[in-house]
């Protein structure tokens, strides 16, 4: 098969093309499976997640305008199933970052940019440290950042895929953005080049 966008895929796909689907799941499992990964960390119900939402995505796929409504469609899914995972287990406030996601993220900064020890460690300390940072953003900012930068969302995506107006989007990211200057600890601000010596406050959107 040709090299075809996520829109002609679908076109594809709803046409009964089955190995358009597959593809486009293909596509899109990468980002799926991120996404999943930093809403409710390492678990046993990651692959059932993702194939439960790739599997609504094809029984839903004549009801999914040109394109539009793709991604929106299929990270309200996984969205929706990570906090049904995450109110099933007790812990659906109290995200945070673990030693596994850690380790794993170490492993790749050493193996794929060939860093010295001391520099991995370095870059590891500013990983954790942002993660954090993430993880103890109000929920609907948290949510939209991740739809921002993880799924790779417009924000007339994340707003069809939360429900929300566009301004909304953008005020969310908005926020989000300043609590997460605020909360980094200033030596890490200034190796990412960050500004900001605020007060550590929620920003909350209008």
């Amino acid at each position: 098969m040709t090299q075809l966008t996520e829109h002609g895929l679908l076109r594809l796909a709803r046409d009964g093309h089955r190995d358009a689907f597959t593809r486009l799941q293909e596509m899109l499992e990468g980002p799926a499976r991120r996404f999943v990964r930093r809403l409710i960390g390492p678990s046993d119900v990651e692959d059932d997640i993702i194939q439960n939402a790739f599997f609504a995505l094809y029984m839903n796929l004549d009801r999914l305008d040109e394109g539009e409504k793709l991604r929106p469609f299929l990270f309200r899914v996984l969205r929706n199933q990570c906090y049904d995972e995450l109110r099933a287990q007790g812990r659906y406030e109290t995200i945070s970052v673990d030693d596994e996601r850690v380790e794993s993220e170490v492993s790749t900064l050493v193996a794929n940019e060939d860093r010295q020890p001391e520099e991995a460690t370095h870059w590891l300390l500013l990983y954790t440290q942002v993660q954090e940072a993430i993880d103890q953003l109000p929920e609907p900012q948290r949510q939209a950042l991740l739809l921002y930068t993880v799924a790779d969302l417009s924000y007339a995506e994340i707003a069809e895929a939360t429900g929300v107006s566009i301004g909304t989007v953008k005020s969310r990211l908005h926020h989000a953005k300043r609590n997460l200057v605020r909360r980094l600890h200033p030596d890490t601000r200034a190796a990412l080049g960050a500004g900001g010596g605020e007060e550590v406050t929620n920003d909350v959107e209008s």
